[in-house]
């Protein structure tokens, strides 16, 4: 038995999205039996009993394709996935892992040219696609599209920008998906339809020699087996925090600012609040309404503004610009939203949506917006600036760091200090409970000025400014 929630990607309609579902992992399939009294003629129909238990009442999400249809069987894995001994808390990481396969697949069938304009011969790739060897088959082929568009990895040049540990996680997903689809008879398992092969390893595990029970333990190895299409992505390397930070130059900044007016204006000042105000995804998501067109601020460069939908619930105070603060002022009053705010107000009434805090974004179904949605909307911006420049690869929490780097460089040129002495008050700003967890965008700062100070010195002895 399966209740639909709110659709994850409800502005976005020409992609394969999530669907928010709840399954009743109780629930039984009964066969209902009639003789027709003239015929003779007996039918059988199918119906799905409830089990009236809130308790094996468990949410999902679930794959939509652009027309509105449920797509199998990676939707029925999903539902799968939360019943029996294998069930799992939360599908959220495999459901993206499978959206994402799904869409690669997709694309196989649609025009595509690589990086220097050249069309990319259409496979027509499909979940059944396999061959005698691993290397040709529709798993390994998205490893490759995941490897191309993975930033951890030196060379990718893909319109995505996945970390290592999310492309690992989409491949595993994908992997956990065919030994189903095996296990079930949903795809032929022969030499002739294979998915990847594997490698068994074993690991030596010490025995406690304060265990009692020691003695009575025969084996001190454990086996595993590797496939050979995990094995090609990287182990995560402990990479420092500041190395990881991915903030835009001014020219990249730049062209950010010039396109993102062609998205939806919701859509724009949710990422302009990330991009210009330091705010985190979900807290742009959820940035309250109430503070908005209370007060005449025209005299000051930027707005405070109080929130408190944040990590750790943590209220803190906020510096909006001007000029964004005033833009938000219009939208607030905006037809557009006010339909939208009419919508959730007849959603609380009816006692369909318990939260009845008033946010400034809403979608047309009236609440608040999915990350999912959001993530759509970028990687569109995304592929439509990497047509003007392909060097433009970002992700929606890069803004965040954008954010910090260009408010401790303007700082720190206005007031003439280094970039630690302001690390308390980006502290405040990003709403970081510690100041170590700031201090990654300090390091990256300090190392940007040592590499900038070590290019002019070798440009001055170019030039022969030294003797």
């Amino acid at each position: 038995m399966i209740e639909t929630h709110e659709e994850k990607n409800s502005d976005v309609y020409d992609d394969y999205r999530l669907l928010s579902i709840e399954v009743d992992t109780l629930a039984k399939l009964k066969i209902s039996k009639s003789t027709n009294t003239e015929s003779g003629e007996v039918t059988y129909s199918p119906c799905l009993s409830p089990s009236n238990l809130k308790s094996r009442l468990k949410k999902t999400d679930i794959i939509i394709a652009p027309d509105g249809t449920i797509v199998y069987p990676q939707s029925l894995y999903l539902v799968f996935k939360l019943r029996g001994e294998a069930a799992v808390k939360d599908t959220g990481s495999i459901a993206k892992g499978l959206l994402a396969f799904t869409r690669y697949l997709d694309s196989t069938h649609h025009y595509q040219t690589d990086q220097y304009g050249v069309e990319i011969p259409r496979e027509h790739l499909t979940y059944k696609t396999l061959f005698k060897y691993e290397e040709e088959g529709s798993p390994w082929q998205f490893s490759e599209f995941l490897l191309a568009n993975c930033n951890n990895i030196e060379g990718a040049n893909g319109d995505e920008a996945f970390s290592l540990s999310t492309a690992r996680s989409y491949m595993s997903a994908v992997i956990g998906f065919y030994k189903w689809m095996q296990k079930y008879g949903y795809i032929k398992n022969d030499e002739q339809n294979v998915v990847t092969h594997y490698t068994t390893g074993t690991v030596h595990q010490e025995l406690n020699q304060h265990d009692m029970l020691a003695h009575t333990k025969s084996s001190s190895e454990r086996t595993y087996e590797t496939s050979n299409i995990m094995r090609r992505f990287p182990k995560k390397e402990n990479t420092p925090a500041h190395k990881k930070l991915k903030p835009m130059p001014p020219e990249h900044k730049a062209l950010f600012n010039q396109h993102v007016t062609s998205l939806p204006k919701s859509t724009e000042l949710i990422f302009r609040l990330c991009g210009e105000v330091g705010l985190r995804i979900d807290e742009a998501i959820h940035f309250p309404d109430h503070n908005i067109g209370k007060a005449d601020y025209s005299d000051l460069d930027a707005v405070p503004i109080k929130i408190t939908h944040t990590k750790g619930s943590k209220e803190r105070t906020i510096e909006i610009p001007i000029a964004l603060y005033e833009e938000l002022e219009i939208y607030k009053e905006s037809h557009a939203r006010l339909k939208n705010l009419n919508k959730r107000n007849g959603l609380v009434q009816s006692s369909k949506v318990l939260d009845t805090i008033e946010y400034l974004f809403l979608s047309n179904k009236g609440t608040p917006y999915s990350i999912n949605t959001l993530e759509t909307h970028f990687s569109n911006l995304r592929k439509q600036i990497r047509e003007v420049d392909s060097f433009w690869y970002y992700r929606i929490h890069d803004l965040r760091s954008t954010f910090a780097t260009h408010w401790l460089w303007n700082e720190s040129k206005e007031r003439d200090v280094g970039y630690d002495y302001l690390m308390g008050e980006l502290a405040l700003l990003m709403g970081h409970e510690s100041t170590s967890t700031t201090e990654k965008y300090i390091k990256y700062m300090n190392k940007l000025g040592d590499q900038i100070s070590m290019a002019k010195a070798k440009n001055r002895k170019i030039n022969g400014g030294w003797s």
